[in-house]
């Protein structure tokens, strides 16, 4: 399994392998999403990628066939933070089904986190459910506010991070 830097090229020519791979990794539990939303998913880190949004980057790990197992992409912007302060969003950090449990996602996430920009705090969302909390825990993220958007139901919680 080989992890390295995405550029956004490579993301919009791979576009449909990451909304097939996104698709996977969120039908399922805990985020039950509908097809759609893999598309969403994609479309919207394509846009960013492609707006040259500040401080976007993406990294992601292939199998010995060339073929994608997992992404995690961020950037900077002010949302998470309520326009309080620029900060590093880790905004996905998708596995493969197959591939999940064999410490793929954290090698993902400090990958990512090791290109982030610093000196600037991380941030994330992620669904308020102890499976996606405690792992985050354990790597370093802090809950710091919970959070039920009016266009989910769900519940989630807003961590943090300090850069290194």
């Amino acid at each position: 399994m080989t992890v390295g830097a995405l550029a956004a090229e490579d993301l919009a020519a791979r576009r449909d392998e990451w909304i097939a791979l996104c698709a996977q990794a969120f039908c399922g539990p805990p985020w039950h999403e509908p097809p759609r939303g893999a598309l969403r998913t994609v479309e919207r880190l394509l846009g960013k990628a492609e707006a040259r949004q500040p401080g976007f980057r993406c990294v992601a790990s292939y199998d010995a066939e060339g073929a994608v197992t997992g992404f995690a992409a961020g950037w900077l912007d002010t949302a998470l933070s309520g326009g309080a302060e620029e900060a590093f969003e880790l905004a996905e950090l998708v596995v493969a089904p197959a591939h999940q449990g064999r410490g793929l996602g954290r090698a993902l996430h400090d990958a990512l986190l090791a290109e982030a920009p610093a000196p600037r705090p991380r941030l994330l969302m992620t669904l308020d459910v102890p499976e996606l909390r405690e792992r985050y825990e354990r790597w370093g993220w802090t809950v710091v506010e919970r959070v039920r958007p009016e266009n989910d139901g769900r519940d989630f919680v807003l961590m943090r991070a300090e850069a290194a």
